[in-house]
């Protein structure tokens, strides 16, 4: 059977919204943990590239609305685990399942990326789905009974794949989530996991997301590591061993450093002689003291990301404004371009595959299609041979669709699919440079212009905006 959970994402602390998405994706979508890619599927969107694609419906979503929220309200994603009894369900299967159950729950309107992890005991699928809707004119409806659709849904599910499900669920709560992670095979270090993503994104410092992991009932156990026991479990759990991003020093730069510590970790690598217009302005805003246009600023900036900016500024001999967002749209523009392509791509490969498929589904279901049709007990007939029926109406309806055209060969269209794979796959090595440009320029502009000031308004302003509409 397989248990359901539903967690909203926030901003990580000391990451921006694009940071956080690309880095929660990334670690969905580790190789040793999906077979290599294998076990990842998706939406309206690439794997490969999510995060970027979200980022753009969200801004998308500010252009159109012209809403935005706070960045400690502002809920960018959600995630759904599934997680399955151990030899109840084959990892193919369970992220086909996934895909499935996300759609239901989305009703098609969201993208989303399915990641089904087989490093454990037990297989679990990750669901990541952007909040904002294909439409860029909305945002999923976290509802306080969310939980309780996803769980019907699941259970459907599950019973039309043949596998068993909860029987009279208790009503959620924490000890309930924690006895059926133990019964059906989430480990204690996935739990600790699960809390300190749940936890440290609010969390104002390191004291303070300790304390939060009080109050979830884990005890807490400092030295040279950080260690917690989870609830109703017998040892301590190491942080460091749950991955490079749990560690001690990791964690308190999440959140902040300690108490009374701006986490600053790179100052910024000032030079001597003029150093251009632009790379003035960040440094003197930049030094400028505790006055209150530093405290509005710092408000919603953070200092770290600010010193590297200006050094890649200086790395890079960006001395001037309009230069920094030409380079910016430029590198966009060309990433665009490379990215709609491999969509297009992606999409004429999937109409062939379809098409073959189709074909060779018409060619196994013909003889039992013309039993049918030859048939006087249609009803009974139909009943007993449901599936091939459909099948041959389906593929019906695609050479229908070909608006008279020759129904072109199965040899024909592996030969056309190779060709669009060759090409994708050549093109998909100026993508991931291209990628890399456009998030370097554009993540450059975007904090200059909180550093500076331009482009994006307070947020103090854009709530009292909201809530005037």
């Amino acid at each position: 059977m397989a248990i359901s959970n539903i967690l909203p994402r926030k901003t990580m602390k000391n990451r921006t919204r694009l940071q956080s998405m690309m880095e929660r994706h990334d670690y969905d979508q580790k190789a040793e943990k999906t077979k290599d890619g294998e076990l990842v599927s998706s939406y309206q969107c690439s794997p490969e590239s999510a995060a970027e694609e979200f980022e753009i419906s969200k801004q998308l979503y500010y252009q159109n609305t012209g809403r935005s929220q706070p960045r400690h309200r502002d809920v960018i994603m959600y995630r759904i685990i599934q997680s399955f009894k151990p030899g109840e369900i084959t990892p193919e299967d369970a992220n086909r399942l996934g895909f499935e159950l996300a759609m239901r729950f989305t009703k098609g309107q969201h993208q989303f990326v399915v990641s089904t992890h087989t490093d454990k005991s037990h297989i679990h699928t990750h669901i990541e789905f952007n909040s904002t809707n294909l439409g860029c004119d909305g945002k999923f409806q976290n509802v306080k009974n969310s939980y309780l659709v996803l769980r019907q849904l699941n259970d459907a599910l599950c019973q039309e794949w043949g596998l068993s499900v909860i029987e009279n669920p208790k009503p959620k709560s924490r000890q309930a989530g924690e006895r059926a992670a133990i019964q059906y095979g989430v480990s204690g270090k996935e739990r600790l996991r699960q809390a300190i993503e749940r936890l440290l994104p609010d969390s104002r410092d390191f004291e303070d997301f300790l304390a939060r992991m009080r109050s979830e009932g884990f005890e807490v156990r400092l030295g040279k590591y950080v260690a917690f026991r989870p609830p109703g479990q017998a040892y301590f759990v190491k942080t460091h061993r749950l991955g490079d991003s749990y560690t001690k020093e990791a964690l308190m730069e999440r959140t902040g450093g300690p108490r009374g510590q701006s986490g600053l970790a790179e100052q910024p690598r000032f030079t001597t002689g003029r150093p251009g217009k632009l790379l003035i302005d960040i440094q003197a805003k930049m030094q400028a003291g505790k006055g209150k246009g530093y405290e509005r600023w710092a408000r919603i900036f953070n200092l770290q990301e600010a010193a590297k900016t200006l050094n890649f500024l200086i790395d890079n001999n960006l001395t001037d404004y309009d230069q920094l967002a030409a380079l910016a749209g430029s590198a966009g523009a060309r990433f665009d371009e490379v990215s709609g392509r491999i969509k297009q791509l992606e999409g004429r490969m999937a109409e062939v595959a379809q098409l073959k498929t189709h074909i060779i589904q018409y060619s196994k279901t013909r003889e039992v299609y013309a039993a049918y049709k030859k048939s006087r007990h249609k009803k009974e007939f139909r009943a007993e041979h449901a599936a091939e029926i459909a099948l041959h109406e389906a593929a019906k309806q695609a050479f229908d669709a070909l608006g008279g055209n020759p129904i072109p060969k199965v040899s024909q269209l592996s030969q056309e699919y190779g060709r669009l794979l060759e090409e994708k796959q050549a093109l998909y090595e100026q993508y991931k440079t291209l990628r890399q440009d456009m998030i370097a320029y554009q993540t450059a502009k975007q904090n200059v212009d909180r550093i500076l000031g331009t482009g994006l308004p307070e947020p103090e302003q854009t709530q009292k905006d909201a809530q005037t509409r």
